[in-house]
């Protein structure tokens, strides 16, 4: 499979992404920050996220083992990606929103619209024929969910810190 190196790649980082999670709440707690239900919903986002990009990673090399079509390695996977990632999207304000009452930020709700966004490019290449462009499609929305949880990262940690400081 063409795609393995750079989504082991990607996995790695998705995995290094999560630990780093942790180590901003324990920094977070050695600097005098209180761990509020917000601050460890926040955090498992993080993680959440992570453990996402990880397994979206690694799941088509694992069905490539079994042999499974090149074709439907990259639509079943490209369809569970979907599935988890819309839900997990979905469900977000009404979790965000039991721990902490104030209206999202823009930033956060930038972040959701491109969650969407995502989701719809794994929906399309889940039913989508043209081969030749499944395991980039698969690559970029990773990727993108990626680059959208450390924006939300990058986010968080300078309001965690401004607010210690």
């Amino acid at each position: 499979m063409e795609a393995s190196g750079y989504l082991y790649t990607i996995a790695a980082v998705g995995m290094s992404f999560a630990g780093l999670s942790v180590l901003t709440m324990i920094l977070r707690q050695i600097l005098g920050g209180q761990m509020t239900k917000f601050d460890s919903f926040v955090a498992r986002t993080w993680i959440q996220l992570g453990f996402m990009i990880t397994f979206g990673s690694i799941l088509p090399p694992l069905l490539a083992l079994f042999e499974v079509s090149a074709l439907m390695v990259w639509h079943i996977s490209s369809g569970l990606m979907a599935i988890i990632l819309g839900c997990w999207a979905l469900t977000f304000p009404r979790r965000r929103l039991a721990t902490n009452p104030t209206r999202l930020p823009t930033q956060v709700l930038i972040f959701l619209a491109a969650m969407g966004l995502i989701v719809l490019a794994l929906a399309a290449n889940a039913i989508t024929v043209p081969v030749e462009r499944l395991p980039g499609v698969y690559a970029a929305a990773v990727t993108a969910i990626l680059i959208s949880a450390a924006m939300l990262f990058l986010f968080t940690f300078v309001h965690w810190y401004d607010a210690l400081l």
